[in-house]
């Protein structure tokens, strides 16, 4: 098998640290509302493809599996300390432009919330957490606005006792359902707080893949090989769409769902080139997608596949914009002092099968301190080709999970 997703993000802050958080984890929990009562903007997924078409430019060829809102969650916490240029850079690269500071922590802290209560048949867990150096101390309205915006949970350590990474794996590793089981490795006497967001998600399908039906056949590579892989079948309605140059099919999640979230799988025509789709894949065409699936019959056969994912961020980041982020413009996080983002770096696992997914992502960010359609004949979907999918919740267009596979093996 090829490599696997995580749930849980991490910023690690190399910077004075809060004084006066308490020594223990305290977690201050949201008061649970239903979905409706959120009053949620829809969730743009300009950050999202925007990531992606960075990372697999750099990666074409590779398996490539990301968490957009375990990125965006990690990086909004981090937001909250940012100033001037570096937080302009930053509002416009996480589509939070036209919006004050407290508007953005209401939308992601309801979006948050909602999310985790989309279905009672899937679950999805979101957590934060905060892990300050007891030799440092940082702004205490940023930690209070990430508490009480991110539900993060907050305690001091001793940078310098070894013990101590084990202690925020050991959480990560729980909040993630063992999918993670180490984001941070030796601590080191400049390094101030470390922030985590994790995110784990496991749904069944409205309609699973009867495993009687799964059979081995031959995947196309892109350097005209094949490989042999389990091809799960199903035969019935689906909502589907499709043009001149690709298939779409949505699988809901859930027994009784309403399609709220659902994996998306996007097939290229056959003799389409892969890296021109992935080229020319966009928002704006993504958005129009959304709005053109329909009730249809037809077969789908979809490869199992599990795969880990692990990339460093900061690259495509910059091309982003998010350049002056890795310069300086934290002076709203630290008492005192400035601080610049070092490294961002995500881990990703995802395992699709006959009953449904399991899904996870750990994104760690490290901050140094600085001196309907007409009735149509069935159709056929075989996806043994390369193939982009994504896990998007269809009350809020928030992506989940997105990627690109190109051997399922």
């Amino acid at each position: 098998m090829k490599k696997v997703l995580i749930p849980a993000v991490v910023l690690l802050l190399l910077a004075p640290v809060i004084a006066g958080c308490g020594d223990s984890a305290s977690k201050k929990e949201p008061v649970k509302r239903a979905a409706e009562d959120y009053n949620l903007k829809a969730e743009s997924s300009g950050f999202a493809f925007g990531l992606f078409a960075q990372v697999i430019s750099e990666d074409y060829g590779e398996n490539v599996v990301l968490s957009p809102l375990s990125a965006k969650l990690a990086l909004a916490m981090a937001y909250n300390g940012a100033s001037g240029e570096t937080e302009e850079a930053m509002a416009g690269v996480l589509d939070l432009e036209d919006m004050s500071l407290e508007e953005v922590n209401e939308q992601l802290g309801n979006l948050m919330l909602s999310l985790e209560q989309a279905d009672e048949d899937v679950l999805l867990e979101i957590a934060n957490s905060m892990w300050a150096n007891q030799d440092y101390a940082l702004n205490q309205e940023f930690v209070e606005r990430c508490r009480e915006s991110y539900g993060a949970e907050v305690a001091n350590l001793d940078f310098s006792d070894p013990e101590s990474p084990a202690t925020i794996n050991a959480w990560v590793k729980e909040m993630t359902h063992d999918k993670i089981e180490e984001i941070v490795g030796d601590l080191y006497p400049e390094l101030a707080l470390i922030l985590i967001n994790a995110v784990y998600f496991n749904g069944k399908w409205e309609v699973p893949f009867e495993a009687s039906n799964t059979e081995d056949g031959d995947f196309n590579l892109l350097d005209g090989g094949t490989v042999n892989v389990p091809m799960m079948h199903r035969w019935g309605e689906f909502s589907y769409y499709e043009d001149e140059g690709l298939q779409m099919v949505s699988l809901p999640y859930g027994e009784e769902s309403g399609g709220r979230m659902s994996m998306y799988v996007v097939l290229p025509r056959e003799g389409r080139d892969y890296d021109e789709f992935l080229d020319t894949l966009s928002e704006a065409d993504w958005e129009e997608w959304m709005d053109m699936f329909a009730d249809r019959e037809g077969e789908l056969a979809l490869p199992r596949f599990k795969v880990e994912y692990e990339k460093e961020l900061s690259d495509a980041l910059k091309a982003m914009g998010m350049e002056p982020a890795f310069q300086g413009g934290f002076e709203d996080m630290l008492d005192d002092g400035d601080a610049r983002i070092s490294k961002v770096l995500q881990k990703t696992y995802i395992d699709v099968n006959e009953e449904g997914t399991e899904a996870a992502a750990a994104t760690s960010v490290e901050m140094e301190a600085t001196a309907a359609m007409p009735e149509e004949e069935p159709f056929e979907m075989i996806v043994n080709r390369p193939f982009f999918f994504s896990i998007r919740d269809n009350q809020t267009g928030a992506i989940l999970f997105m990627g690109s596979i190109v051997d399922p093996s």
